[in-house]
């Protein structure tokens, strides 16, 4: 699919220029809409709110087109031109302001500044050269890229049952606003993206820290807890989401513990919209974060509310729902439609008759869980190689180290806790669920800790000491994870990149040269590399386009099961067949290709059964 096809095109500095141009774009674009509503916020919020408003506005976009079936690969070659040119006519007219009142540079004099400005930089530059290579993450090429990909095939926004994850609409926000650089070509681009948006939380995080402690080198020392690690590296650059969660939620934390000062600085509305785009960009990077968001809006609404007037309580109620009513309600809306459930799979059957058959949810769901489900120790080494222990700590002392007031550290706990709850009920072990949740709270403690503890804890001997123990262990093996990928990065390689960490790679050339252009493929064994398949692939039989020829990509053992059919057709002649197939490649360094039998066959349609 896009992928696939944008293999002989690709190119690490133009994969850079796409992906920071359409950064720009949306930070343009968002800028642009506030400037338009009259929205002002000061720095660094107004960063963020643009950035966020502008994805949530380019997906709005592109739904609306996909939903109308005019989502042509022109179209939205158009759309993306058009977001960086905004992006950049704000760009110039911004940096023209600032260069009236343009000042010295300051210069780095404190020698305490140094080591963790160093780590800093390097796990910028680390991340970085993993975003320029080719998508290689399963989730990502499995459904997360398979979203805007699909787009441009069909262009149109079509409701799928499978993959199921993909099936969750509302938290595929991001993932749509894909689509315009899956249409020109640089699928990989939005991995540079996320590295954008990773980098903006380090950033937003320094200004806010910096800004309430004045301590620079206290500053860049909790920063650096945000950027090291295996989770950074793996999931802030990558197609999907979880950097726009992560930043997302992390400012929205941030803005519920200082919204008595925030609303010194910006009026009741402005802060009320602002924390609203928050909430929601988090709720729409995983549908898990949805009840944690809510809780959260309806808290602050409260808060809000209480004192306004009947005027300016109607201006902040407005501001609240505006975002969720505008970005969020028509994709929730048109995912009940198709599926009689506003988030798909989700609830399906609960609400309404699903489309979905009966059981299958519970079972796909419990199953996936099951699947993904790790032993504790696993999950306990997961957390320890992902992030930096002043992470924890950072969270930690937010409760028990600032100076926040009692029902502000209820609410903290209350959100955590019920975060908690539903990763213990619902979903896999794994810390990455926390959505943020985290990072928030380890840049609220950063900013607000108690003098004492600062001018204990940033003596020259405390910061090396630190750096040495808790940044440059999980730096370094950043640095092992990373270097995989520091050849394709660096232009040195590239069909062997994809050879090594894409599965079927051989299998997918091969068929490029064997299969008709409107081919389709039938996957139902393997969590496939989906975009990139050569041609459009389905996993369940009911989505199946029957107008269009059709092939069975399975093991032998799914083939002779069938016993001659699948659904409404007839197994016919072996078209590639391939023993030794690679069925699943890891980035796990030392980890081996699992390897085994792959045979693609001709389905031919039962004529003896009626036409859809």
């Amino acid at each position: 699919m896009t992928s696939f096809f944008a293999i002989e095109r690709y190119a690490p500095f133009l994969v850079l220029a796409t992906g920071v141009a359409t950064f720009i774009g949306f930070w343009g674009t968002g800028a642009s809409l506030m400037q338009a509503v009259r929205m002002r916020l000061p720095s660094p919020w107004d960063h963020v709110t643009a950035t966020l408003l502008g994805i949530q506005a380019l997906s709005i976009a592109v739904q609306i087109i996909g939903m109308a079936e005019m989502a042509s690969r022109l179209i939205l070659s158009k759309m993306w031109w058009a977001l960086v040119a905004v992006g950049i006519a704000m760009f110039l007219f911004r940096v023209r302001k600032r260069l009236k009142t343009l000042t010295a540079p300051l210069l780095i004099r404190d020698g305490l500044l140094l080591l963790p400005i160093a780590i800093v930089g390097t796990a910028v530059v680390v991340n970085l050269l993993i975003a320029l290579a080719p998508s290689t993450k399963i989730d990502e090429l499995y459904y997360h890229m398979l979203v805007p990909s699909r787009i441009v095939s069909d262009g149109a926004l079509h409701f799928y049952l499978e993959p199921w994850e993909a099936a969750i609409w509302p938290q595929m926000v991001y993932q749509i606003a894909a689509a315009p650089a899956h249409a020109i070509g640089y699928p990989d681009a939005v991995s540079v993206v996320s590295w954008g948006l990773s980098a903006t939380l380090l950033w937003f995080s320094w200004r806010i820290i910096r800004d309430d402690t004045k301590s620079a080198a206290w500053s860049v020392f909790w920063v650096g807890a945000l950027c090291v690690g295996i989770y950074p590296a793996v999931w802030h650059v990558t197609g999907g989401a979880h950097a726009m969660g992560d930043l997302a939620m992390t400012a929205a934390i941030v803005a519920f513990c200082s919204r008595e000062r925030l609303i010194n600085t910006m009026s009741p509305a402005a802060y009320a919209a602002m924390l609203s785009v928050f909430l929601l960009s988090a709720a729409s990077s995983k549908v898990s974060l949805l009840p944690v968001s809510i809780v959260l809006l309806l808290v602050s609404s409260w808060y809000l509310l209480r004192s306004a007037n009947i005027s300016v309580g109607g201006q902040i109620a407005l501001a609240l729902a505006a975002p969720w009513i505008i970005f969020f309600l028509p994709i929730g809306l048109w995912t009940w439609v198709h599926s009689r459930s506003p988030f798909g799979p989700i609830l399906a059957g609960a609400l309404s008759f699903s489309i979905y058959p009966n059981g299958w949810v519970q079972k796909t769901f419990q199953f996936t869980r099951d699947v993904n489900q790790l032993p504790l120790i696993t999950m306990i080494q997961h957390a320890v190689i992902g992030y930096s222990p002043l992470v924890w700590l950072g969270a930690i002392g937010t409760i028990v180290a600032t100076d926040l007031s009692r029902q502000t550290r209820v609410v903290l706990i209350g959100i955590l806790a019920l975060q908690g709850i539903l990763i213990y009920w619902l979903l896999p072990y794994d810390v990455r669920f926390l959505g943020g949740i985290h990072y928030g709270l380890l840049v609220v403690f950063a900013s607000l800790a108690t003098p004492e503890i600062r001018w204990r804890l940033t003596s020259r001997l405390y910061i090396t000491a630190a750096c040495a123990t808790l940044l440059i262990p999980w730096l370094a093996i950043q640095i092992y994870y990373a270097k995989q990928f520091f050849p394709v990065s660096l232009g040195l390689e590239k069909a062997t990149f994809y050879e090594r960490f894409v599965a079927f790679y051989a299998d997918y050339v091969k068929l490029d040269r064997l299969l008709s252009r409107d081919t389709v493929l039938l996957v139902p064994d393997f969590r496939l590399d989906a975009v990139y398949a050569p041609r459009p692939v389905f996993f369940d039989l009911a989505d199946l386009p029957p107008d269009r020829p059709a092939v069975l990509f399975a093991s032998p053992e799914t083939i002779r099961a069938a016993h001659g059919s699948v659904g409404d057709y007839k197994l016919g002649d072996i078209i590639y067949e391939n023993a030794q197939a690679v069925l699943v490649s890891f980035r796990t360094p030392g980890q081996k290709s699992i390897v085994g039998p792959l045979q693609v066959i001709r389905l031919i349609r039962d004529q003896s059964l009626p036409s859809p």
